[in-house]
């Protein structure tokens, strides 16, 4: 009884310091990420150009292989170029936001040191900075749509909106995994080397068919990106049930992260 009275004790404690800590987040993360993202490309002649040039690289090299018959799939209601951009973008999103999440303790502990950082305004500048990535990736998509003749103002608004889906997923995976990486300095590199050849079971380049075909189903990433690519082409979803389903669980496991690294944060930073 004491055991289970002190852990509650303990959970409301923190539920109230999380709640103050919102309070201050929405400021003092928009700060965080804006002067991260400053320090990023102030020193840099083109400035933000560079978020656009990665994108616009990948895109203008799958259109030069569509032209000259190259990588090209049968079978896809889209062009293979279109196909293959908007699920690496996707999956970049996702991978890059749980790299930066990753990293979100050691970077917490630099802060600590000179400001006053409540957990909750280091997940929103993680989340702004996500959503500053993923805006720079959307105008390609989209442009894509226009030049290969598949551009629907109501797909493509629905497409945006639910883009961030994406992104939430690798934030949360990475909360939930940040406060491992104090016990072991490897386990970063370790999920960046795992993380990068799993784009390939994630349907992103090349359609899941024949024994791939259980990751369609069974890989969160893989439903996220073949429901939003084939609604912003069509309307429609892959699997409603399933995008529902792991929409669900990546709120969850997010909320379930963002108490964790609150008392990971507060306890040993």
């Amino acid at each position: 009884m004491k055991l289970a009275s002190g852990v509650l004790q303990t959970a409301r404690q923190t539920l109230t310091s999380m709640r103050r800590g919102l309070n201050s987040a929405p400021s003092q993360g928009w700060h965080l990420a804006v002067r991260d993202i400053r320090i990023e490309y102030v020193q840099t002649k083109l400035g933000l150009f560079w978020a656009f040039i990665e994108p616009l690289v990948l895109a203008f090299i799958f259109v030069a292989l569509r032209r000259n018959g190259i990588l090209e799939i049968n079978g896809l209601n889209m062009p293979f170029a279109l196909f293959a951009v908007c699920g690496i973008l996707i999956w970049q999103t996702f991978f890059d936001s749980l790299m930066l999440s990753l990293s979100s303790l050691q970077r917490a502990g630099n802060l600590i040191g000179n400001y006053a950082v409540a957990p909750e305004s280091l997940v929103t500048s993680m989340a702004l900075r996500s959503l500053f990535m993923l805006a720079m990736r959307l105008p390609i998509i989209v442009g894509l749509t226009v030049a290969f003749g598949f551009f629907n103002w109501a797909n493509t608004v629905s497409f945006i909106f639910l883009s961030p889906i994406a992104m939430f997923a690798g934030l949360a995976l990475g909360l939930l995994i940040a406060p491992f990486t104090l016990a072991s300095a490897d386990l970063k590199i370790a999920v960046g080397v795992v993380s990068r050849p799993l784009m390939y079971l994630s349907g992103a380049i090349f359609p899941l068919t024949g024994g791939l075909e259980i990751f369609r189903h069974y890989n969160p990433v893989a439903v996220i990106i073949e429901n939003l690519r084939l609604y912003l082409i069509n309307g429609q979803f892959v699997d409603t049930s399933a995008l529902t389903i792991v929409t669900l669980l990546v709120i969850g496991i997010f909320i379930f992260a963002a108490f964790a690294f609150h008392r990971t944060m507060r306890t040993f930073l």
